[in-house]
């Protein structure tokens, strides 16, 4: 049972967010759940807007899910004016924050299998609707490119609180990666000072990779100070044995206007998904698989990079675990991959400048700088919705599946912000490293960039699930609510999970001990 509270705007979506992160946990299938959570967010703003206050009441069994929602409000005169899109009264305080645009309880009967209202002036208002569902489909086991270093953790507790998704433990004094839940942001990596978490895959030396094609984002250029140009830090890296250089920026924009198309085809479900990011596509994968169908058939820029190379064998410059394992599933195609925090150090190309790279003329010509941009590429379509930074792009998925952004043609969804410029990896301003690319960079290439589509098509992955089977999921899900009720609820991370509904979910998983909480009541 949910409680809901007239008049709260700051906590709308509390109640029917609760139930679909209930609904997840069991495995119910992502269309249902779609379904589920758009009627029941409508059912609960309703409640907010228009009542006294209420509750929702779930029940889950065989396939069918029951929701009732009743509150003690003023009730409904007319129940089939009431129904006719477009109709409302949300008073003034509620339009000016968005709510009351008349589609409630129209969308409510349009995602259920079986819609009931009962309401009389004076006696308040009782909806029900059921909706029947059948178990997401089990997914298959995925290896992640985060590796753990023996010996170098410390204790801190940093990853922990970095993790936007709660796939980190700190157990018998190392990091624990749950794969079923790690997006490969990075985030983790980044947090890391003492180097217990690091990229899995990629090269330690770039020797061996000397003379391939070398692909790199465009951040990696803005990352070595007012002294380093753009152009320069293309002629350090030739210097270092790279003369064909290939900036991932073309193939950005070529993917950004391939999706902005594919947004316009008539009948097509806003908002499409751009898969510009491949830790997006993982988030959207494990956690939100009811918009897998959202998402553009198309290939990330850095795998649309490697294909162009595919005849040489590039070697690749990334910023994320998550393009690390895209690259893997590459085979035949790379010759390495580098990481952008210790593969290409900074300190190689201070170097080639202070011996005297600055003072010298730069040999462009004799390199094959390919530095794909033109000069709107930084800027998204008319019809394409930013939002960078990854507690932002969960808020967009969040309202996405709830249906609230049918409005907008494409996201393109970054988990950095500032797009790759703030890799977790990298150590400059974002923004500054921004502005050092696009002041600078001009194009000189004679690569055509283009939007390549994905050879696979995205999957669900296991996300949330407890169980798969889903009786089995019910059951330890009413197990973890007992115990997070045993629980003090402070998430201090001691017992080395993130928050205390963590630990209680690892208890009824066996990954951890009861006992693991020094301070759980009883």
């Amino acid at each position: 049972m949910y409680r809901i509270i007239a008049g709260d705007y700051e906590r709308v979506g509390a109640a029917s967010g609760s139930l679909k992160e209930m609904l997840k946990k069991v495995g119910m299938d992502p269309l249902a759940l779609r379904r589920a959570m758009i009627a029941a967010y409508e059912a609960e703003t309703n409640v907010i807007i228009h009542s006294l206050g209420g509750e929702m009441r779930v029940t889950l069994e065989d396939g069918v899910l029951d929701v009732e929602v009743a509150d003690a409000g003023p009730g409904i005169a007319d129940i089939e004016q009431a129904m006719r899109e477009g109709y409302s009264t949300a008073p003034a305080a509620a339009r000016e924050l968005g709510f009351g645009a008349g589609m409630g309880l129209p969308n409510i009967r349009r995602n259920s299998d079986r819609f009931q209202i009962e309401s009389a002036p004076g006696r308040g208002t009782c909806v029900r609707f059921m909706i029947r569902f059948a178990p997401q489909a089990a997914a298959a086991r995925r290896e992640v490119a985060v590796q753990v270093v023996a010996g170098r953790c410390t204790g801190c507790l940093r990853c922990l609180r970095a993790c936007p998704t709660e796939a980190l433990r700190v157990r018998g004094g190392r990091p624990l990666v749950l794969e079923h839940l790690c997006i490969e942001c990075g985030a983790c990596i980044g947090a890391c000072a003492s180097g217990a978490l690091a990229l899995k895959g990629v090269e330690e030396s770039l020797d061996a990779l000397k003379g391939a094609p070398l692909v790199v984002p465009a951040a990696l250029l803005g990352q070595f100070g007012a002294g380093v140009c753009v152009e320069a830090a293309l002629a350090g890296l030739a210097d270092l044995g790279f003369p064909d250089v290939q900036v991932l920026a073309g193939w950005e924009q070529a993917l950004r206007e391939a999706v902005a198309v594919w947004a316009r085809d008539e009948g097509r479900a806003w908002p499409v998904l751009s898969p510009v990011c491949p830790a997006v596509v993982n988030l959207v994968e494990m956690r939100f698989p009811s918009l897998i169908s959202h998402l553009a058939p198309f290939a990330s820029p850095v795998e649309a990079a490697v294909g162009e190379r595919a005849d040489r064998g590039a070697a690749v410059v990334v910023g994320c675990p998550a393009q690390c394992s895209v690259l893997a599933r590459l085979p035949g195609r790379l010759r390495g991959i580098v990481g952008v925090c210790a593969g290409l150090p900074a300190h190689a190309i201070l170097r080639w400048a202070a011996e005297g790279g600055r003072g010298r003329e730069l040999q462009i010509a004799d390199c094959r700088l390919q530095i794909e941009k033109s000069e709107q590429s930084a800027v998204p379509a008319p019809d394409t919705v930013v939002v960078s930074g990854i507690r932002r792009v969960m808020g967009a998925l969040e309202a996405a599946e709830n249906g609230l952004l049918s409005d907008v043609p494409v996201l393109e969804l970054h988990a950095c912000e500032e797009g790759c410029f703030g890799s977790l990896l990298l150590r400059e301003v974002p923004a500054v490293a921004r502005w050092r690319w696009e002041k600078e960079a001009k194009t000189t290439s004679d690569v055509v960039s283009r939007a390549v589509r994905r050879e696979k098509a995205f999957a669900a992955r296991r996300g949330l699930r407890l169980d798969d089977d889903m009786g089995r999921a019910i059951a330890k899900l009413a197990e973890l609510d007992r115990l997070v009720r045993e629980l003090p609820g402070l998430d201090c991370g001691v017992c080395g999970a993130p928050t205390c509904r963590a630990l209680a979910e690892d208890i009824v998983l066996g990954r951890a001990e009861a006992s693991a909480c020094v301070l759980r009541k009883g």
